[in-house]
């Protein structure tokens, strides 16, 4: 319950909306009980380190949640890849669809998808069918597209992101040069961040009231 009335404050949310939150996302991801802290710290310090707030974090995560938890993605890559999103502009549940229909065209393509990684010659899982790593992933689709002209590269990643979806996938390929260093150094001190979001929440007359 603490760590819940910490969100709460932490976020400036009600309780029933923090803890309705929690427990969804936990089981869209899979997460126990005991890891539940550090969990809502990276979701804190991610918040306080791009241009989101702890609410649309979670909104992110239920969406996008159950494909993180299948493919076996850590926390810290997923967070550092919805505070690039946000730093673009997408946020909540917007970027937890694109960035689960950017991983799902990335691991199960199919149609415009599956056609320009295998003119790529991509493939997102090892030799013995473990996932590469949501990072690495997006390293190695932004290092195959770095040497062709604008006009390739718009093309290549509209058929891997989809129509739909594309601007996510832009976004996460612009972020890795822009907002990428700063964001996984700060989601690496995420420890205690949901206590000191949640202290400075409170560290004024309408917190004290």
């Amino acid at each position: 319950l603490m760590p819940v009335l910490r969100l709460s404050e932490a976020g400036n949310i009600d309780l029933a909306r923090a803890s309705s939150l929690v427990t969804d996302s936990m089981s869209a991801m899979g997460i126990e009980v005991n890891d539940l802290i550090g969990y809502l710290d990276i979701v804190a310090q991610t918040a306080r380190s791009s241009n989101t707030d702890i609410d649309q974090m979670a909104e992110a995560y239920l969406k996008v949640g159950g494909t993180l938890r299948g493919l076996n993605i850590p926390l810290e890559e997923s967070a550092v890849a919805l505070g690039m999103l946000a730093n673009a502009g997408i946020k909540g549940s917007e970027a937890g669809t694109g960035l689960n229909a950017v991983l799902l065209n990335m691991t199960a393509p199919t149609g415009r998808a599956k056609k320009a990684l295998e003119e790529l010659g991509y493939s997102a899982f090892k030799s013995n069918g473990e996932f590469k790593g949501l990072e690495t992933v997006l390293f190695d689709l932004k290092n195959m597209t770095s040497g062709m002209s604008e006009e390739q590269r718009n093309m290549t990643l509209a058929m891997v992101g989809g129509k739909e979806h594309v601007k996510t996938l832009n976004a996460l390929m612009n972020g890795l040069s822009d907002s990428y260093d700063g964001l996984k150094e700060s989601v690496k001190d995420a420890d205690g961040a949901l206590y000191d979001v949640a202290e400075t929440m409170l560290a004024n007359n309408k917190g004290s009231l």
